[in-house]
C-alpha cells in the first residue's frame, strides 16, 4: 500500500462496510455505537425501500439484538408474530413447540418482517451516527493492505473505466456484498457451492382464517410442505412435490398447487381455491449451500451471503447474517482499542464453524430432499436451540469473554 502519497486518500476511517443489506447496515451501526469511524460503501444508488422485498422470519435471538439498539418499534409494527412450530408427519404430529415455552429467550415469538422495513430502520440510525457515513452507488475496483489497514480504491457503479476514482483508507473492511462478491474476489477467496437437487415452489396468498400464526411443515415423504405467517396477514407456501408432479405445477400455477395440497393439506388446499386471483404467481426456486473457503484475508472480513449461504428452512441466512454482524463488530472494536490484531481472529473463530454445523444439518435434512421413508422428526426439530438462543460461543464472546484466535 502507499502511505506516502501526497493527495491522500479521500476518507480515512476505523471501517468500511462495502454493501447495502441489513447485515451490513447492523454491522456499520454497531462499529459506529462501538466508538469506531464507519463508512458504509453501497455498490447500489438506492436502499431498499420499507414494506418490499421478502418476509423471513427474526428469531427472537436476533430480534433481541435488535431491540438492544432500538431497532424495535417498527419491525413490530410491520411484522407478523409468529408463535412457533408444528411439524407433521404422515402418521400425525411429529413435533410441536413454541418460543414461549423456552425460558430466557429474548422474544416470546418470531417475527415476519419486510426486509426492506429492517433496512430502513437500520439506515435510519447509522445516518444518526456522528462517526458514520454513507456512500451510495460506489464499487471497490482494487484493495491493497498492510499491517495498518486497507486502501480501497471505488469506482461509480457502472460508469466507464475512466471515471476518477476515489479511495478510502480503513483499518479494517467488511465484505458484505451477496453472493457474488466484488470485495471477496478481489481479495482472492474463493466459495465452494453444493446445489440441492430439489427445487421447491412459493406462493403467498392471504391467511388461512383462524389458523393459530405458527411455521407449519407436512411432510409427508417424499412431498413437504412449509407455511409461514408472513404480514399482510397473509402466508407464505413452500411446496416441495414429488418428482412425478413438477411439470404440472409449471403448467396449471396455483390451480394445479391448490390440486396437489388436497392429500396434504385438505383446509388450505380449499382455501386456495377460495383466495383464486388474490395470491401471487407461482414461483419455481432452488436451493444452494456455499462456503467461502476462508472469513478473512488479511484486514479484509466476510460478511452475510459474501461468506455462506443457507437453505432458507427457519429464515436462517437472515438471522446468522445479523447475529454474524455482532461477533464481527465486536471482535473489530476489541482489536482496536486494545492494539491487538489477533483479537480480529475471535471472529471466524466463533461464528463460522457454527454457521457451518447448520449447513451440515440442512444439507442432511430429509425434509429437503427426495427420501420416501416416512419422517421420524419434525424438520425443525434440531433447529430448536438455534431458533431461541444464541449459541453459547457467540454469547461468551459479546460478553467479553471469547480468546482471541490467530492473527
Amino acid at each position: 500500500m502507499t502511505t506516502d502519497d501526497p493527495a491522500g486518500p479521500d476518507i480515512e476511517a476505523d471501517v468500511c462496510v462495502v454493501g447495502g443489506g441489513a447485515g451490513a447496515l447492523f454491522a456499520a451501526l454497531l462499529s459506529a455505537r462501538s466508538g469506531q469511524s464507519v463508512v458504509l460503501l453501497s455498490p447500489k444508488a438506492e436502499f431498499e425501500q420499507a414494506g418490499a422485498g421478502i418476509s423471513p422470519l427474526l428469531a427472537p435471538p436476533t430480534l433481541g439484538l435488535l431491540a438492544a439498539e432500538g431497532i424495535d418499534d417498527e419491525l413490530t409494527r410491520a411484522g407478523q408474530r409468529v408463535l412457533g412450530v408444528d411439524d407433521h408427519g404422515s402418521a400425525g404430529l411429529l413435533s410441536s413447540w413454541r418460543y414461549a415455552d423456552h425460558p430466557g429467550i429474548a422474544r416470546p415469538h418470531g417475527l415476519t418482517v419486510p426486509t426492506g422495513t429492517l433496512v430502513q430502520a437500520l439506515l435510519t440510525r447509522l445516518r444518526a451516527e456522528p462517526g458514520a457515513r454513507v456512500r451510495t452507488g460506489e464499487s471497490v475496483v482494487a484493495v491493497e493492505q498492510d499491517d495498518e489497514g486497507v486502501l480501497l480504491t471505488t469506482a461509480r457503479s457502472g460508469e466507464a473505466d475512466g471515471s476518477a476514482p476515489g479511495r478510502i483508507r480503513a483499518r479494517y473492511a467488511v465484505a458484505a456484498d451477496g453472493r457474488h462478491s466484488g470485495l471477496r474476489e478481489l481479495v482472492g477467496i474463493t466459495v465452494e457451492e453444493s446445489v440441492f437437487d430439489r427445487p421447491a415452489w412459493l406462493l403467498v396468498a392471504p391467511a388461512v382464517p383462524g389458523r393459530e400464526p405458527v411455521l407449519l411443515v407436512h411432510h409427508q415423504a417424499p412431498r413437504a410442505l412449509f407455511t409461514i405467517p408472513t404480514p399482510g396477514p397473509s402466508i407464505a407456501l413452500v411446496w416441495s412435490p414429488d418428482r412425478g408432479e413438477e411439470q404440472a405445477l409449471e403448467e396449471g400455477g396455483p390451480a394445479a398447487l391448490a390440486g396437489q395440497l388436497k392429500s396434504v393439506d385438505p383446509e388450505l388446499s380449499a382455501w386456495l381455491g377460495e383466495v383464486d386471483g388474490r395470491t401471487s404467481p407461482l414461483m419455481r426456486l432452488g436451493f444452494t449451500l456455499w462456503r467461502a473457503s476462508a472469513w478473512r484475508a488479511g484486514r479484509v472480513l466476510l460478511l452475510g451471503e459474501s461468506a455462506h449461504g443457507l437453505h432458507t428452512l427457519g429464515g436462517q441466512g437472515l438471522n446468522q447474517s445479523l447475529q454474524s454482524a455482532a461477533s464481527l463488530s465486536r471482535a473489530v472494536h476489541e482489536a482496536l482499542a486494545s492494539g491487538d490484531a489477533a483479537r480480529i481472529g475471535a471472529y471466524e473463530s466463533v461464528r463460522r464453524p457454527h454457521v457451518e454445523r447448520l449447513q451440515d444439518l440442512q444439507w442432511n435434512l430429509q425434509a429437503l430432499g427426495y427420501s420416501t421413508a416416512p419422517a421420524e422428526r419434525g424438520a425443525h426439530e434440531d433447529f430448536i436451540d438455534v431458533m431461541t438462543r444464541l449459541h453459547p460461543e457467540l454469547v461468551a464472546q459479546l460478553a467479553g469473554g471469547a480468546a482471541p484466535s490467530g492473527s
